[in-house]
């Protein structure tokens, strides 16, 4: 499991839990676990054991939902990723899983935990609740996604190189002009006083990390791909994904993301929010209706400093 890895903590949890919690959502997601069932579970670890990856517990439970022996060896009980899975789809000797529960999507947090977990304190999970809510709706652990099988984990392309920098800057806030090569800065106008990046300081960012430098602006970088087939399918990890509406100047693009090889994009979306992941991003109307194109980047691309400006 590689889950989207934020350099940025969650409110209220140390850099451990939401790690932890990041993993859960990743896992679910993997799985097709409806959000609720995400909910569920980080109360789950919440109430077992503190979203801390603990090697003791009750007579012989251990991990982050205290599974015990029968639920499958020390090593997968410990591996929070393994651990996450077996909550959802069971032990390994036929203990049932989140998913094996009928209709536990219209149950109570406390029931369909209790369903999974058989614990002496039944009651004990209802109180996770609203912080659970809080932690899965967290930017940084909502984007969470597994890339565990990503074919840019180990493709060695400069796209997948680039994916995984900007995958690090998830959470970091969008600052409108802001943005180097060398990481976050304070930007200017709708930026002034907020430390992170605009889209296309992101996207020329996480590439320099790649070893390709980029122009500055959305539209230089436009510029300077070669133009894809509309075909998903002739996509891959780290090609640009330019927006452009109707209203805009024929070669001018207000928007630029990085596909990450896997249907989504990750992006910094517009001030107040941060850096993100957006799922099936092909799915979403805004997304559908202003893609322009998408481009593949040229390893030999030469750089090109580029006044700051919002992408």
């Amino acid at each position: 499991m590689n889950a989207t890895n934020a350099t940025v903590g969650v409110r209220g949890l140390t850099d451990e839990q939401a790690s932890n919690a990041r993993t859960i959502v990743a896992v679910g997601r993997e799985l097709k676990v409806p959000a609720y069932g995400w909910v569920i579970a980080v109360a789950t670890a919440m109430q077992e054991s503190s979203l801390v990856n603990v090697p003791f517990g009750d007579r012989d439970s251990v991990g982050l939902f205290q599974q015990r022996n029968a639920w499958g060896s020390t090593a997968d009980r410990m591996d929070p990723a393994k651990a996450a899975r077996m909550f959802y789809t069971g032990g390994h000797q036929g203990q049932p899983g989140l998913l094996d529960i009928s209709g536990f999507d219209r149950m109570s947090v406390t029931d369909a935990a209790q369903s999974v977990q058989r614990s002496a304190f039944p009651g004990a999970y209802a109180k996770w609740q609203p912080l659970a809510m809080q932690v899965v709706g967290d930017p940084t652990v909502l984007s969470a996604a597994c890339y565990a099988n990503a074919a840019f984990l180990s493709d060695g392309t400069a796209g997948g190189k680039a994916v995984a920098a900007a995958l690090a800057e998830v959470g970091v806030p969008y600052s409108w002009g802001g943005g180097t090569v060398s990481g976050p800065s304070v930007g200017f106008g709708a930026g002034a006083g907020v430390v992170g990046f605009d889209c296309s300081s992101l996207v020329q960012y996480a590439w320099h990390k790649a070893g390709v430098d980029l122009p500055r602006l959305a539209s230089a970088q436009a510029a300077r791909v070669i133009r894809l087939p509309s075909d998903p399918k002739a996509w891959r990890a780290g090609d640009l994904v330019f927006l452009h509406t109707p209203g805009d100047p024929p070669d001018y693009f207000h928007h630029v993301a990085m596909y990450d090889g896997q249907g989504g994009i990750v992006h910094a979306p517009r001030p107040g929010l941060t850096v993100e992941v957006v799922h099936g991003f092909l799915t979403v109307d805004y997304y559908k209706s202003e893609l322009a194109f998408v481009g593949r980047v040229s390893q030999q691309a030469p750089g090109a400093a580029g006044a700051a400006s919002h992408g």
